[in-house]
């Protein structure tokens, strides 16, 4: 048989008819697989979010945390900010600021929520189930334990530029030395409105 001016066996025509059917089949495949996620997203962006994120100050062991909660339409909820003492590292300040985020959600009465975060080791720790043998393990315990206060809990790593009200939050926080919890607005906003 002639095919593609080059001399081929019917075999070995069928073979790559064959091949190129089930490469056509895991296009389709991947094509559903990916509407699927996007969906997905779509429908996790009309839950209520919180934003976390945590300030360290090394030289006194202390941190504090801060956490924007937002309603299905976006606006501002929440928004908190809590020091912490006796904190060891940077991890355990963005575990910890994580761990408010979920007490946070718990006390607003959240059903379903995505909590997001800047630390990518955090919120990958956060979607395993598996107990955490680190220095975080207490922490991490608690936060797992808290998922179980939630119909939907979906832990969501942002960019840094994204989180910039919380990172500005719990900045202040620190310098300050003082927690706050604001509804309906952040301590930025309540300033600028004073003006």
């Amino acid at each position: 048989m002639l095919y593609e001016r080059k001399n081929t066996s019917g075999r070995d025509l069928a073979f790559k008819v064959q091949n190129y059917l089930i490469e056509l089949e895991g296009v389709r495949e991947r094509k559903l697989t990916t509407t699927t996620v996007r969906s997905e997203q779509r429908e996790g962006e009309l839950w209520e979010s919180i934003q976390f994120d945590a300030a360290f100050d090394i030289n006194n062991s202390r941190s504090a945390s801060g956490t924007v909660a937002r309603g299905q339409n976006g606006e501002i909820a929440v928004s908190k900010s809590t020091l912490h003492s006796n904190v060891s590292s940077l991890f355990v300040a963005e575990a910890l600021a994580c761990l408010e985020a979920t007490k946070l959600g718990i006390i607003i009465g959240f059903n379903s929520v995505t909590i997001m975060g800047d630390s990518k080791t955090i919120i990958n720790k956060c979607k395993t189930e598996a107990r955490d043998k680190s220095v975080l393990g207490a922490i991490m315990d608690d936060i797992q334990n808290n998922k179980t206060r939630f119909q939907k809990i979906v832990f969501r790593f942002i960019q840094r530029t994204e989180n910039a009200k919380t990172h500005n939050l719990e900045k202040e926080a620190l310098r300050k030395g003082e927690g706050s919890y604001l509804v309906g607005e952040t301590r930025e906003e309540l300033n600028l409105g004073g003006r």
